[in-house]
């Protein structure tokens, strides 16, 4: 019998094809024949999965969205059911900071890809980073339950202050990945921030 093809397994190749020519080289780098060659398969294979360069970009951020996913979760699941608000706000925000290959790989497709969209207008808008909504819902979710037990200051818009922390973690791993703050500084300014976002001094 021929051998099954995991389709899926097959556009995670592709994308981490795209997000390492991405974090060595740019995206000028990640072409149809140069994605090909880093994932060894050839070019009418990747056409074949993503169709258009602005597909292929989009749904590699979606598959390293996905990757960014299980980071969190692993690092929510470490902290155990007994943990507070204030400890998984941290643990997400600090899992956007490049502090390794594989989270430096996944910031930078991010932001490169970000910037392409400022010009773009196929590569921005809510569709376009529809993961980015799930990230507000979920931190408007854990706001919502640490203002519930008492932990987060009764006057702090959950979706609110979700959208401001995304922003600003995200603005933070740039500043690492620029060599402008280290991931050291960043954590502090994540954990002067959720600081003030407590009901009473977090420890």
């Amino acid at each position: 019998m021929p051998k099954q093809v995991d389709h899926d397994e097959r556009r995670r190749e592709i994308a981490g094809a795209v997000a390492r020519l991405a974090g060595k080289r740019g995206l000028a780098a990640v072409t149809f024949r140069e994605v090909a060659a880093e994932a060894g398969m050839s070019v009418a294979l990747v056409q074949h999965y993503f169709g258009s360069k602005q597909n292929l970009l989009l749904r590699t951020v979606d598959i390293v969205s996905g990757r960014m996913a299980e980071r969190f979760a692993a690092r929510l699941s470490a902290l155990g059911p007994g943990a507070g608000a204030i400890d998984r706000m941290r643990a997400v925000g600090v899992s956007f900071l490049p502090t390794d290959e594989d989270s430096r790989e996944m910031m930078v497709l991010y932001h490169a890809v970000g910037a392409v969209g400022l010009t773009d207008p196929e590569i921005r808008g809510a569709q376009a980073h529809h993961n980015h909504g799930a990230l507000i819902s979920l931190l408007a979710g854990l706001l919502d339950a640490g203002r519930a037990a008492g932990e987060i200051a009764e006057d702090v818009e959950a979706v609110a202050e979700a959208r401001m922390f995304t922003a600003a973690v995200t603005g933070l791993s740039a500043a690492v990945l620029l060599d402008a703050m280290s991931a050291d500084e960043a954590i502090d300014a994540i954990d002067a921030h959720l600081r003030r976002l407590a009901a009473t001094p977090h420890r």
